[in-house]
């Protein structure tokens, strides 16, 4: 039988990481104070299965941010995390000081009860959500350009 490889086509390893927020407040009104609080511009975009989804590209860090609810109607993103309300995916470098300084600006936030680092090895099947959450924003990506194009002459 003919054994197969599987290539990777990045460079090198993702760097991600996950922050839980533990709020009662919604989804909006938490992506306005993280823009306030820590200059940030999130983007609502069309839902991800069904839960709240905010991005926004830091060009300048090289670094990308999702918001993700993870609490819907009647079910949870992420299973493991019941105590979290939202999810902060940051895809791209990050120091330890650069996450404890985000740490401490997302708790100084009004309403927010908790904020906190999560480690990927301690959730199940999370690795499977990142393939979806990519595809997900490439076709929102892809559909926005489409409409925005200026109209050549």
């Amino acid at each position: 039988m003919p054994k197969r490889v599987l290539l990777e086509a990045r460079p090198g390893p993702p760097q991600f990481n996950l922050f839980g927020i533990s709020c009662h407040l919604r989804d909006f009104r938490l992506s306005f104070l993280l823009n306030r609080e820590m200059e940030l511009e999130f983007v609502k975009m069309d839902d991800f299965q069904g839960f709240s989804f905010y991005f926004y590209r830091d060009e300048d860090k090289f670094t990308s941010y999702y918001m993700l609810g993870n609490r819907g109607e009647e079910s949870f993103l992420v299973p493991d995390l019941k105590q979290t309300d939202f999810l902060l995916l940051a895809e791209g470098p990050m120091k330890k000081t650069q996450k404890e300084k985000l740490l401490t600006k997302i708790r100084g936030i009004q309403n927010v009860l908790t904020a906190f680092e999560i480690r990927f090895e301690t959730i199940r099947r999370f690795d499977m959500l990142l393939p979806d959450l990519e595809i997900h924003l490439m076709n929102i990506l892809k559909e926005s350009k489409s409409t925005f194009l200026p109209m050549k002459k």
